[in-house]
């Protein structure tokens, strides 16, 4: 059986289509990505009318796809796109009344789950920390032993903090040192568990290292907070030329993709961790799996 997940964020929305046959759950390489930048469509905590169409518009659009390659069973779902506002119930109402998709909104901690549940099935070492970056929140999960011993969501994202401080692709200095004072804060009470990694997945994270990587396509994996530092530093020497690079190689999150490498930076300083690894497990996989699971998908 085939089927289609649709995860909601606050910057993009994304499309993956995944295959289930014989016990074995495998994700095609059909994947589409909108940007919607629903962060920037709040009004007094609530998601404006003209960001509401732009998720309906969305939402049609990727149901044709969907329908287009043959998948009937299209499963929706947001993280702090909708629960971080307070019209949710009519947004999702209204969705429904236009597209007749039924949106699920997991909880900052179900979302810290499942996105360590996807990280356990990639092989890696299951100890240190992992961060999913989104534009609207961040899940931290501390993990010891191959067990998660602690997780926690914070509702800062990389579009979201552009959105606060009114970032225009390069933060400046003040925006820095503010930027700086907000991560500390948020993470405080939490430290690197066993191995002193952190394992960064997410929209954010891939944007940053495609960066990072340059024209030339070299992807480090691994890279150390001061490394990524130096990066940033050398970048904002020309807002000109960084602002081009951002968006010929991170087009869908070129606005936002400096502002969540210093944040990355940070979060690795404050949790002590030495290395920023590059984790290509998501969320989506995670919620796929559940479907499989909870017995929707058979």
């Amino acid at each position: 059986m085939k089927f289609a997940v649709i995860d909601i964020g606050s910057n993009t929305a994304k499309t993956e289509i995944y295959k289930y046959k014989d016990g074995l759950l495998e994700m095609t390489d059909k994947k589409y990505v909108k940007r919607d930048m629903l962060a920037d469509h709040k009004d007094g905590g609530s998601l404006d009318g003209e960001g509401v169409a732009i998720l309906i518009d969305i939402m049609r659009e990727f149901r044709a796809i969907c329908l287009s390659n043959g998948i009937k069973r299209i499963f929706p779902y947001a993280t702090q796109s909708l629960r971080g506002i307070d019209n949710a119930d009519d947004v999702i109402e209204a969705v429904k009344k236009e597209t007749g998709f039924d949106i699920e909104i997991i909880s900052g901690e179900e979302e810290a789950r499942l996105c360590f549940e996807a990280f356990c099935g990639t092989g890696l070492k299951c100890a240190g920390v992992l961060t999913d970056m989104g534009g609207g929140s961040t899940e931290i999960s501390v993990m010891e032993g191959g067990a998660l011993t602690r997780s926690v969501s914070i509702p800062v994202g990389s579009r979201s903090v552009v959105h606060e401080y009114g970032i225009d692709v390069m933060p400046t200095d003040e925006q820095e040192c503010h930027i700086e004072e907000k991560i500390v804060t948020l993470a405080r009470g939490l430290k690197s568990g066993e191995g002193g990694s952190l394992y960064a997945c997410g929209g954010t994270s891939s944007g940053m290292f495609r960066l990072y990587g340059g024209e030339g396509g070299i992807r480090k994996k691994a890279v150390s907070p001061d490394e990524l530092y130096r990066f940033y530093k050398e970048c904002k020497t020309d807002v000109k030329k960084a602002e081009e690079a951002a968006k010929k190689l991170t087009a869908d999150r070129y606005d936002t993709v400096y502002t969540g490498l210093l944040m990355h930076v940070f979060l690795c300083r404050a949790l002590k961790c030495d290395t920023v690894v590059h984790c290509k497990s998501t969320c989506r996989q995670g919620y796929a799996a559940r479907l499989v699971r909870d017995g929707k998908i058979k």
